[in-house]
């Protein structure tokens, strides 16, 4: 059985929006947020390409939270 080590390196975004003064609130259900899907797929893909150049493959990872919350790759050094 192979010997691994592994390291951990969070990058975070936090997705805002400002409103005017005198906003209600959540009225619009977030539908600022909407373009979020897309976001996240490109950011995902930009990784993926990024990594692979360095001499690395990446595979998704499932941590048990929804898509729109969280995306976990894992990325491996060549040997």
């Amino acid at each position: 059985m192979d010997h691994v080590e592994e390291r951990e390196f969070a990058l975070r975004l936090e997705l805002r929006r400002v409103f005017p003064e005198g906003y209600d609130g959540d009225d619009d259900g977030y539908g600022w947020a909407d373009a979020l899907p897309g976001l996240t797929a490109e950011i995902v893909a930009a990784a993926r390409q990024i990594v692979a150049r360095a001499g690395w493959s990446v595979r998704p990872a499932n941590r048990g939270r929804p898509t729109d919350e969280e995306v976990t790759l894992v990325l491996e050094r060549d040997r």
